[in-house]
């Protein structure tokens, strides 16, 4: 495969055309028909040669062009195919974004509490009738009220874990709005619309209305969408920063360890370079993270259970 543009029409918006000769699409066409239930049609069959081709073969093109650039894809590639000839070979473009010019204002010092959601008595009750019912229907009334104060503080253990959870993330969201400067628009769009599948998922999970949503929360659809957006674009920015920690602390691991985590890795494979990139920076995102949390004070929860009390 041959590069033949590099373009970068924003900032961290890198666009690339590269082509395949027909040699390495014959070979392409060769192997799906070699293959069990090959294509039945020409278009089917230049389809999968075109995108065989590109998964076996443009990995080599991607790791020079990094290189060279000095980039940091935080994406994968958007691949487009150009023109097909099964003569002359193909053209494609390919699409990713890249760690833009950013400053990064400081990544240690955050403080953020932790805070157990309170719990409801009927969730105490439910725990007991689910776990303990025997235990609770042979109690007397002093047996009943220390298996309750039992069952509180397990649940308040719970939900203490979740909070703390909870609050390693809100530190990695204070360091997204330490991260200035300017971003791709389609990446923060590309963020906007996960998190609000994610968000439609939860409802979905929990059972809840969205006009209930809004109106639990006073809010309108739009109100709701600016905030969402404005959370998703401090999230990018936070796992952008996450990468400059990694940068500045030297936190990035050796390509042995890297490899030994891709044998063990269950995320979703594109080609070797960029499965390479994915668990590299990983790995460092991880680390980073927790460089900040041992540079950042998390406030600890009450020690008693917060009992939710209904006026």
């Amino acid at each position: 495969m041959v590069l033949e543009h590099i373009g970068m029409p924003q900032p961290g918006d890198c666009r690339v055309v590269f082509s395949a000769s027909a040699e390495e699409l014959e070979a392409a066409i060769q192997a799906e028909q070699a293959a069990e239930n090959p294509p039945q049609t020409e278009e089917d069959l230049l389809t999968a040669a075109v995108n065989r081709a590109i998964l076996t073969g443009f990995s080599t093109l991607y790791q020079e062009l990094v290189e060279k650039e000095h980039l940091v894809p935080v994406t994968d590639p958007d691949f487009e195919l150009l023109a097909v000839n099964r003569a002359e070979g193909f053209r494609a473009g390919a699409e990713f974004y890249c760690l833009p010019p950013l400053e990064l204002e400081r990544y240690t010092g955050f403080t953020q509490p932790i805070q157990p959601r309170p719990i409801r008595q009927v969730s105490i009750e439910l725990e007991v009738n689910t776990r303990h019912g025997d235990e609770d229907r042979a109690a007397d009334a002093a047996g009943k009220a220390a298996l309750r104060q039992q069952v509180a503080r397990e649940l308040y253990a719970q939900r203490c874990a979740q909070a703390k959870a909870l609050a390693r993330r809100e530190l990695i969201f204070q360091l997204g709005g330490c991260v200035k400067g300017p971003l791709p628009k389609d990446l923060v769009s590309g963020n906007y619309f996960a998190e609000q599948r994610n968000f439609n998922l939860r409802l979905q999970a929990n059972n809840v209305n969205f006009d209930q949503y809004l109106k639990v929360r006073g809010q309108t659809v739009e109100q709701f969408r600016t905030e969402l957006h404005a959370q998703a674009e401090q999230k990018l920015r936070g796992s952008l920063g996450l990468l400059m920690v990694a940068e500045r602390e030297h936190l990035w691991p050796t390509d042995a360890e890297v490899e030994a985590a891709l044998a063990h890795w269950k995320g979703e494979r594109t080609f070797p370079a960029n499965d390479f990139r994915k668990v590299r920076q990983g790995i460092a995102s991880q680390r980073a993270a927790e460089f900040v949390e041992a540079h950042s004070t998390l406030l600890p929860p009450p020690e008693e259970p917060v009992l939710e009390t209904i006026a």
